[in-house]
């Protein structure tokens, strides 16, 4: 007997049809059309509750019995299908990528970066299938979720997650969560780069900031200033008081000595440059939370532009949803609010551009500040969507002059 790996699993299909429903590969993974047909036909037919058949199965492709006959060989062994649908999964993405490789070496017109998101959105493809997401028995997601609640019981009132640096909001979400996506609404100059600054500053683990907003010098000067308390407006103009240089060379060695805090600042960037760098960070760096600033100022990818440009906001906001489950990470992203949001109370459908905003937020937080005479008089942050958890509004201070957001 002398059958290809495809021709050998679908002979172990006819022996053990209950494969056909348990293999993680389709019809499309085939390389031979023949097999394909075979496969979505099997997959038909046992989806209907029949027995496979090979004349049944020769009536419905249209294939002479004498091509699936052979397919049916006594020597066929099912025990190890597993390996066989392995293989078949393993040479379909080989040629996805041998493909894309192909397209981009003939490509004409295209920059570097639009080449490397295109390689990198087949390369996401591919992953997206053996990043471990597998369905699982109920029984099996019982006992991982007795013990991720048993975790919780024994860190009652504590801080599970990674912090935000306010214990309010700690204490409502109980800190940044893997796999989920965090959006801080506010209109503009009204705190969101502060607030994600104000979490990187007192996040304990290594994380990474894509900014297409700001470049890294100016928010590294923001987090001096922070950390410091030193306006930060006399920092960019070099204008400091007597003993502030020490304070500011104590917290450039505190934030040299962090953990680390990796920074990404290209303008004008992508939602695929993002995804590219995010993963560059994980891989590299193994950060466990990413902050994004901010949303609506991303550029659409290639394949995006011809898209009006709500949906164009929505597909990166899908983007950056996926990029938390598949990296298991935290990702907190700045967004901006719709115009008559201004001097109102910021409300979960006051996210400017999308509504998909709002519909791929695990958790929501805006920004409500109260004037008076101009002036800051009150902050607060309303957590206005908490997928696992309670909303609120927490009070919290707002220094503008140095950047930080502090429990009240």
């Amino acid at each position: 007997m002398n059958l290809t790996a495809e021709a050998y699993f679908l002979g172990q299909c006819f022996w053990n049809p209950q494969i056909i429903l348990d293999a993680k590969c389709s019809p499309h993974d085939f390389k031979s059309s023949l097999y394909q047909r075979l496969f979505q036909v099997m997959l038909e037919i046992t989806r209907e509750g029949q027995i496979i058949d090979e004349r049944m199965l020769s009536q419905r492709t249209g294939i002479p019995l004498q091509q699936i006959l052979p397919l049916k060989s006594p020597d066929i062994m099912t025990a190890n299908w597993a390996f066989y649908d392995s293989q078949i999964r393993q040479a379909s993405q080989l040629r996805k990528l041998k493909k894309m490789a192909e397209e981009i070496q003939n490509s004409v017109g295209e920059t570097p970066q639009e080449l490397a998101a295109k390689m990198q959105r087949a390369i996401d493809d591919i992953s997206n299938q053996t990043d471990g997401f597998e369905i699982t028995s109920i029984q099996d997601t019982v006992n991982s979720s007795i013990e991720l609640i048993e975790t919780r019981i024994a860190n009652a009132q504590k801080c599970i997650g990674i912090p935000s640096g306010l214990n309010g909001l700690d204490r409502l979400l109980s800190g940044f969560q893997p796999r989920r996506l965090y959006y801080i609404g506010a209109r503009p100059s009204q705190g969101k780069t502060a607030l994600l600054l104000n979490s990187v500053r007192n996040c304990n683990e290594a994380c990474g900031i894509i900014s297409a907003e700001s470049a890294k010098d100016e928010l590294v000067i923001r987090l001096m200033a922070s950390k410091s308390q030193i306006d930060s407006q006399r920092l960019v103009v070099g204008l400091l008081k007597e003993g502030e240089m020490d304070r500011l060379t104590q917290a450039a060695s505190e934030l040299y000595s962090s953990k680390g805090i990796y920074i990404y600042d290209e303008p004008n960037m992508s939602i695929d440059t993002v995804v590219m760098v995010a993963r560059q960070m994980k891989r590299r760096f193994d950060i466990k939370i990413l902050f994004v600033d901010y949303l609506q100022i991303l550029s659409p990818s290639r394949a995006g532009k011809s898209l009006e440009y709500r949906e164009q906001v929505a597909y990166a906001s899908m983007q950056l949803k996926q990029l938390a489950r598949v990296l298991d990470i935290p990702v907190v992203a700045a967004a901006q609010l719709r115009r008559d949001a201004e001097g109102n109370r910021p409300q979960l459908n006051d996210f400017s551009d999308s509504t998909q905003i709002e519909r791929d937020a695990d958790v929501a937080i805006m920004i409500h500040n109260i004037y008076q005479n101009g002036e800051i008089q009150d902050t607060w942050l309303l957590v206005e969507k908490n997928r696992d958890g309670r909303k609120g509004d927490i009070p919290v201070v707002f220094n503008q002059a140095h950047i930080r957001f502090t429990d009240k």
